[in-house]
């Protein structure tokens, strides 16, 4: 009898509901490596943050953990290591593994963000986010040399992490994200309102969109801002001065967010840094015209189906909007361009990519008899 090999997975961000961008790219990627023929096994591994009905969904499918530790660190470093005495080979899904291991570690390493961070943008977070910060740079310098190979979500993020963290270019596989939402007709005309998804990270930008919703609230220009986190969402409304036409929201559901990207006039995403930008593909799925960034990985998700500006210079980015907003020929045109450009990517070329990356570690591992 052949016993197929088992991959343990680090899926605690996919089984969570509602889920941020990591969370999307776990839970799509479990989602469609569910459809391939495979010829090893999968074991999934949550936290006790994961969502009931989301391990539901999975346990009919693949054999699913959700082990209990007292924090992040002691699950990542101890409670997961000690849960996977018959794993073959670790997949840690979120710049983080075991050191401690014997077995090969595949590692996606969706950015190098916090190498940037006070340089490229503000460094300014909690004092608990730098702690996790400092424990998250060192361990993933550690692991990105003992990994046996690396994924990762865009041209620029591989770059990054190649001059960065020295890691050769044939360790780097790259495996580009892709919308949640399929493409579908568009409804007309769109709703006058900006959407933004915002978040309190420095990098992504939102004292920007402030200033640049300031400078046009005497347009009767309307943003929407959700996605910042309940916590936060409180204490900028108490300590910020926010213009009148701005409407914060906390995390919202997948269906919301759905609508919200069919109805908006424009989808405005200045993040200072990101690995890929996912957000940006969504919208335009979903026939949003979008402006978004100059910077890292965001002109190559995007190609030539965005506005783009230079992300902290408020005045341009109103007169982007302003552009966009009133003029429904120019909507149109960045809505057809930006379907499109959303169609190339798909979660299926993900999976599959992210399947021959395994079977290319399992294969290693049969050669040297393990």
């Amino acid at each position: 009898m052949i016993v197929r090999k088992v991959i343990g997975i680090d899926a605690r961000y996919g089984l969570k509901s509602p889920r941020r961008g990591i969370g999307e790219y776990v839970y799509q990627l479990l989602q469609h490596l569910a459809e391939i023929p495979r010829s090893y096994d999968m074991h999934l591994f949550g936290d006790q943050t994961a969502d009931p009905n989301t391990v539901k969904e999975f346990r009919s499918v693949f054999p699913t953990t959700v082990l209990s530790a007292a924090n992040f660190f002691i699950w990542e470093q101890m409670a997961w290591t000690r849960a996977q005495k018959d794993i073959a080979v670790f997949h840690g899904t979120a710049n983080i593994a075991p050191v401690k291991i014997r077995q090969p570690l595949v590692l996606t390493v969706h950015d190098v963000i916090e190498w940037h961070r006070g340089k490229d943008f503000s460094a300014s977070i909690p004092l608990r986010h730098h702690m996790s910060r400092v424990y998250r740079m060192n361990t993933l310098k550690y692991l990105v040399r003992k990994s046996s190979l690396i994924f990762t979500v865009s041209e620029h993020a591989a770059s990054d992490i190649r001059e960065t963290l020295g890691v050769y270019a044939d360790k780097i596989v790259i495996t580009p994200l892709a919308p949640k939402y399929r493409v579908e007709e568009v409804s007309w005309p769109k709703k006058p309102f900006v959407l933004v998804l915002g978040a309190m990270d420095p990098r992504k930008n939102l004292h920007t969109v402030i200033d640049t919703a300031t400078l046009l609230s005497n347009r009767q220009i309307h943003f929407k801002v959700v996605g910042i986190e309940k916590a936060h969402l409180l204490a900028l409304m108490k300590k910020s001065q926010i213009p009148e036409n701005v409407e914060l929201s906390g995390l919202v559901d997948d269906e919301r967010l759905y609508q919200l990207y069919r109805e908006a006039a424009v989808f405005v995403y200045p993040s200072l840094y990101e690995g890929f930008g996912l957000p940006v593909l969504e919208a335009m799925a979903m026939g949003c015209p979008v402006i978004t960034g100059t910077n890292s990985s965001l002109p190559e998700i995007a190609g030539d189906a965005a506005i783009f500006v230079e992300p902290l210079d408020a005045p341009n980015l109103a007169e982007a909007i302003l552009a966009v907003i009133n003029d429904p020929t120019k909507q149109r045109a960045l809505t057809e361009m930006g379907q499109d450009r959303a169609h190339l990517f798909n979660w299926e070329k993900t999976a599959s990519l992210t399947d021959e990356g395994y079977r290319r570690v399992l294969h290693s591992l049969e050669k040297r008899g393990l």
